[in-house]
């Protein structure tokens, strides 16, 4: 992601907008395994379905923003902690 522009949150932020094909703010399966296909992650569909419910954390079988930057961030450190 960072090689197609995607630095810091903002550059998350738009990166996400472009893998929303449909606009609704969430990815769905589909667009999610778009995206794995356009960044050139090769992973197998099981892989792939695992890979979504891992970044899919209320199961609700779609991927917000905020989904998708804890699972590329993580959780907060120390630091970001103290600076919230």
């Amino acid at each position: 992601m960072r090689q197609r522009g995607a630095r810091g949150i903002l550059g998350l932020k738009r990166i996400f907008k472009i893998m929303d094909d449909d606009g609704s703010g969430f990815l769905d399966r589909q667009e999610f395994n778009k995206a794995l296909k356009d960044y050139r992650v090769q992973v197998t569909p099981e892989e792939g379905a695992k890979l979504f419910s891992l970044f899919d954390l209320n199961g609700d079988g779609s991927i917000s923003y905020d989904e998708l930057l804890r699972g590329v961030v993580g959780e907060m450190n120390q630091n970001r902690k103290n600076l919230v």
